[in-house]
């Protein structure tokens, strides 16, 4: 099997913060790239301690990838705080904490 694509790695070196941008030609074989590529790194992340995020947050895709940097304790807190300020969770739904 040839190249799927390339992966170039840049951000704030002074923060530790990298992030990853990924080019498949024509997106033919972007499921295929994403399955081999992320199971990868989010295992790599939680190996050295990382965090699947930086000063983004969580975003949209990623709720579900939040335990691989994350206790579920903590996990846990960060849904508590969310509560007390937002009762409600109509503040940015499911783009932060996993339901």
């Amino acid at each position: 099997m040839g190249s799927l694509g390339n992966a170039v790695g840049y951000g704030h070196i002074g923060d530790s913060n990298i992030h990853i941008n990924v080019t498949v030609p024509n997106n033919q074989d972007i499921d295929t790239v994403m399955d081999l590529l992320e199971p990868y790194i989010y295992e790599y992340l939680h190996s050295v301690q990382g965090s699947i995020s930086a000063e983004h947050g969580i975003g949209l895709m990623k709720p579900s990838k939040l335990h691989y940097s994350k206790s579920d304790e903590m996990i846990d807190y960060m849904k508590r705080i969310k509560k007390v300020f937002d009762p409600e969770g109509i503040l940015n739904p499911y783009k932060v904490i996993p339901n």
